[in-house]
């Protein structure tokens, strides 16, 4: 199975306009009231912060076409994955409000993220 190259700059500009807008977002997930503040809190400058620059600098790469571009974009992935597994099913099991919708939301992001991790990990045709 061979790669389209042609996707590659679509999917980061998409991986720009999304981790431009979740970062733009972050601080609003921070001060608003909401369950568990000090866990999102932490969690969210933490690991979260550190993820989207991460990704916002393979986004740059990517549209540069630097080699190194896959690269940080997999670790990007990755460690977005891990928080989010991580961070999704305890906040699954802690908050009682919505689970439904954020068990929906939280699966449509882990897949997604996974999906993008297995892309840019295949080789090169």
């Amino acid at each position: 199975m061979h790669r389209s190259p042609g996707l590659d700059r679509p999917l980061a500009w998409a991986g720009l306009l999304a981790n431009g807008a979740a970062l733009l977002g972050l601080p609003l997930a921070i001060v608003l009231p909401g369950p568990l503040p000090q866990a999102r809190l932490v969690v969210d400058l933490a690991a979260v912060l550190p993820t989207l620059v991460l990704g916002l600098v393979a986004c740059g790469g990517l549209l540069a076409q630097r080699q190194w571009g896959r690269i940080v974009a997999i670790v990007a992935l990755g460690i977005g994955l891990a928080v989010g597994l991580s961070a999704g099913i305890v906040w699954l099991a802690l908050v009682p409000i919505d689970r439904l919708a954020t068990a929906a939301g939280l699966g449509g992001l882990w897949l997604t993220q996974l999906l993008l991790l297995i892309r840019w990990s295949l080789p090169r045709p």
